[in-house]
């Protein structure tokens, strides 16, 4: 015949059981709604910052190019991404499309420039 203490002890293994596994289950941590929303944040602030920084950097090589002599910068467009830089619209001649890269390459915080300015006729 089955002891009843038989059954209890038999009852409590089980539900151990049962509890170890749920318990095992949720050994990983999980972001609590809060901690997600402070990295998003976070990285929200930074692209705003990084957006700014480019700008910024745009400004000062758009002002280096009008002051080059030799250059006439009013039809090149500047573009800027984490520091590398784009010239993009055209100029009169060979030698102001080098004098547009190479103004732009001396300016502090640019890692690369890749100038797509082209020569075209003067402006009207």
């Amino acid at each position: 015949m089955i002891n009843p203490h038989q059954n209890l002890h038999a009852l409590f293994a089980a539900a151990l059981l049962v509890f170890a596994g749920n318990a095992m289950a949720q050994a990983t941590p999980t972001p609590t709604p809060a901690e997600g929303a402070s990295a998003s944040a976070s990285a929200v602030v930074s692209t705003k910052a990084s957006k700014a920084a480019d700008r910024k950097l745009a400004h000062r090589i758009a002002t280096v190019l009008e002051r080059t002599r030799g250059l006439n910068a009013a039809r090149i467009l500047v573009k800027v991404r984490d520091g590398h830089v784009t010239l993009n619209g055209s100029v009169t001649d060979n030698e102001q499309v080098s004098l547009a890269a190479d103004a732009a390459r001396q300016v502090d915080g640019v890692k690369t420039v890749e100038n797509f300015v082209r020569v075209s006729g003067p402006s009207l």
